[in-house]
């Protein structure tokens, strides 16, 4: 019966309840403490299915953090893209961090929380996210400042650095309102980088 109910999607919907179930266990057990037949379990599959998509635990997490990676990156590049300054530019990507947080915690938890003392090869996949936002921070930065291409990215991984730690301390702390969060941070962002020599001066 079980089996009969895996072919009523087709294998790009199977794959994405698969991962959707794998990000909640994962959420609330961690990578060690989660395993396959729990997730075929909760998924509804048996654990061949769920072989089929995935052929390790590792792949599994790996897909997980590499999904969860571009819609992070794509909702930052789309408010960074509708901005008409680089203040309002900075407002906007804070903003898409949290909201992308606030509506997807499982997914932040995945990615800056567990897998802080994993496997490098999920390490190595949050550093490519890190590069990859930091260059399009950057580039927003060296628009304007009169700074070398790699002090641009210093200060962009700056600016990083302050929204992940204090993200991380939100989780814990939502009686501060994320609307509150995000202006603190944009506020203190901007102050930093307004004082950044300009090209011209």
């Amino acid at each position: 019966m079980r089996e009969l109910a895996t072919r009523r999607l087709s294998a790009k919907a199977r794959r994405e309840q698969l991962l959707q179930v794998a990000r909640d266990v994962f959420a609330s057990d961690g990578f060690h403490g989660a395993g396959m037949e729990q997730i075929a379990v909760k998924a509804g599959v048996t654990k061949p299915v769920l072989y089929q998509h995935f052929e390790s635990k590792k792949e599994l997490y790996l897909g997980l953090l590499e999904e969860d990676m571009a819609r992070l990156l794509e909702n930052i590049v789309g408010a960074i893209g509708t901005a008409k300054s680089n203040r309002e530019r900075i407002e906007r990507a804070t903003g898409a961090y949290f909201e992308f947080i606030d509506t997807n915690e499982g997914s932040f938890r995945l990615l800056f929380r567990e897998t802080m003392g994993a496997d490098d090869s999920f390490r190595g996949a949050i550093e490519h996210f890190r590069d990859e936002l930091a260059k399009r921070i950057a580039a927003v930065i060296a628009a304007e400042a009169a700074l070398p291409a790699s002090e641009a990215e210093l200060m962009a991984r700056g600016v990083m650095g302050i929204a992940e730690s204090a993200a991380q301390w939100w989780l814990d702390h939502r009686s501060v309102p994320r609307d509150r969060v995000v202006k603190d941070l944009s506020d203190l962002a901007w102050r930093g980088l307004a004082g950044v020599p300009r090209k011209g001066e």
